[in-house]
């Protein structure tokens, strides 16, 4: 239930800040904060409680009637997620239009094979029920109402404010994670009209649905929620005594927590060859038990060798030991976990740092591309890591290049409003290094803006802003004077070039008339 009680003051802040946006705009107010709540709090929250929901809608599907749909379960489970990804469900017109226009339309014998005869509904011979997007988003919305004591605001809703809101891919990504289903990777038609093949299916037979088909469904693998003490680790110990409490690995290993701790500890004093040596030993005990590098305490021990071996200037076997992390953490929790998205943001910063410019944009862009499949288009980080790309493309002299990130920055949401300014006055020096001065003063005159309403006329950041605004405004006087000078010139010269051509036909013309005449006198 916090989740439904942390979604309702996300929606509370988001008005207040709101109120404050509308107020800064129309002029000056006595004070506003400077950190707003990010917009994919809501979104992220919502997500996870339908996610949570439709665990529990789609088994009270698969065992009704005594679990008759065992026999058709990819035909319930590809029509349930393609009720959640989608807006509304197409009508008979447009479902004919699609079939004809798409060329891979599953064949029949295809979909009749995924049917498995012999198992659930108990001797019932009817075959489950296949609900409609509307039954199937009605239970969803009572199952979030009666778990979290929370009412959908982004999901399911008619206005186009929220349904540009809602995380359809991370959504379907929760869902399988939370159900065991694996889909085909593919692209998937998210965020627009369904078939659900409502009903109940002919003589038994599987019926397609979209935007994902009951042959997208590779296997449903079954989770066990407690598989040891907590934590995911895979050991759970021996005990004569009546304690309770099942300690994890990190209890059974307690040389090796002494050796990670003190490790982060002298890391921070700085004493880092110690804390190396203590780093590498930890990862040797935890080794030696679990006999293979593949578990989550490796993955930990090597974070912080790579931490302490680029602090100490090696980054060369700093990004090393951090590439061996992000090939463990994908082979452990996938290529879209959390822990693979910090190590790319691990490496970006080393390779940064030691001047590889090529790995660092590409594990930034590979960041960039997880932020937004984990958490949306609004996540909190986006904003900084596309002005980081521009700035990196300034420095390469790509104007071009940094412009389009740093546009791209400013059409993402940042979750401290002075970064508005600072986004602005990286954009008006890129557009002053392309030569587009009257464009780099209005967009400085937005920065100065930004920091006078928020950090005072008297401050460092506001005062600097304003010399820039001064030099870029001489600047494009100066441009705006020559291009006027320039452009008078080109219009006298055109009109000289065109009293030439005047001329010339004028010559021409009296020329000819000239020959005319002596040829009528030799006649």
């Amino acid at each position: 239930r916090y989740l439904g009680r942390l979604a309702c003051l996300a929606i509370a802040e988001e008005q207040r800040d709101q109120n404050d946006y509308d107020a800064l705009k129309h002029g000056p107010i006595p004070s506003v904060p400077r950190k707003v709540i990010p917009l994919c709090w809501l979104e992220l929250l919502e997500c996870e409680m339908v996610a949570r929901s439709a665990k529990h809608v789609l088994d009270s599907y698969l065992t009704e009637n005594g679990g008759a749909a065992a026999a058709q379960p990819a035909q319930t489970v590809a029509s349930f997620l393609s009720a959640l990804v989608s807006i509304s469900e197409e009508t008979a017109g447009e479902t004919e239009t699609r079939v004809r226009k798409d060329p891979s339309i599953p064949d029949e014998d295809d979909l009749n094979a995924l049917t498995v005869f012999d198992v659930g509904g108990d001797g019932d011979a009817l075959p489950g029920q296949i609900r409609s997007r509307k039954e199937v988003w009605d239970d969803i919305e009572l199952d979030v109402a009666r778990r979290f004591r929370y009412t959908l605001s982004l999901y399911n809703q008619s206005g186009a404010a929220a349904r540009d809101r809602a995380l359809y891919t991370p959504l379907l990504r929760r869902i399988c994670q939370r159900t065991g289903v694996r889909l085909i990777v593919k692209t998937y038609a998210v965020g627009g009209k369904c078939l659900c093949s409502t009903g109940i299916t002919s003589g038994g037979r599987v019926v397609p649905s979209y935007p994902i088909s009951p042959l997208d469904i590779v296997e449903i693998v079954p989770l066990v929620k407690h598989a040891a003490a907590h934590g995911g680790e895979g050991f759970v110990p021996c005990s004569t005594s009546p304690n309770v409490m099942l300690p994890s690995l990190h209890i059974l290993l307690p040389d090796a927590k002494v050796a990670i701790e003190k490790a982060h500890a002298l890391c921070r004093a700085r004493a880092l060859p110690r804390a190396l040596d203590l780093a590498q030993q930890a990862a040797q005990l935890y080794q030696r038990v679990t006999d293979s590098p593949m578990h989550t305490s490796m993955l930990r021990c090597l974070d912080l060798t790579s931490a302490v071996l680029y602090e100490g200037g090696e980054h060369q076997a700093a990004a090393g030991n951090a590439a061996r992390a992000l090939a463990l953490s994908v082979q452990l929790g996938g290529f879209d976990s959390a822990e693979t998205l910090a190590c790319h943001t691990t490496l970006s910063h080393i390779f940064l740092s030691s001047g590889n410019i090529f790995g660092a944009v590409k594990h930034l862009r590979a960041s960039i591309y997880l932020m937004e499949l984990l958490g949306g288009p609004h996540y909190a980080e986006l904003s900084g890591f596309y002005s980081k790309l521009g700035t990196i493309y300034h420095q390469l002299q790509q104007h071009e290049t940094a412009l389009e990130f740093f546009e791209a920055a400013s059409r993402r949401p940042s979750p401290d409003r002075i970064s508005e300014g600072m986004l602005a006055n990286r954009k008006a020096v890129v557009l002053a290094s392309l030569g587009q001065f009257k464009d780099a003063v209005k967009t400085e005159k937005l920065a100065y803006q930004f920091y006078a309403k928020l950090l005072g006329e008297e401050h460092e950041m506001t005062k600097r802003s304003g010399s820039t605004l001064q030099n870029l405004t001489k600047l494009a006087v100066v441009q705006g004077s020559k291009q006027v000078s320039e452009a008078k010139a080109r219009e006298e010269e055109a009109a000289a070039i065109a009293i030439a051509n005047q001329i010339e036909a004028e010559e021409e013309l009296a020329e000819k008339k000239k020959k005319s005449k002596k040829n009528k006198k030799k006649k």
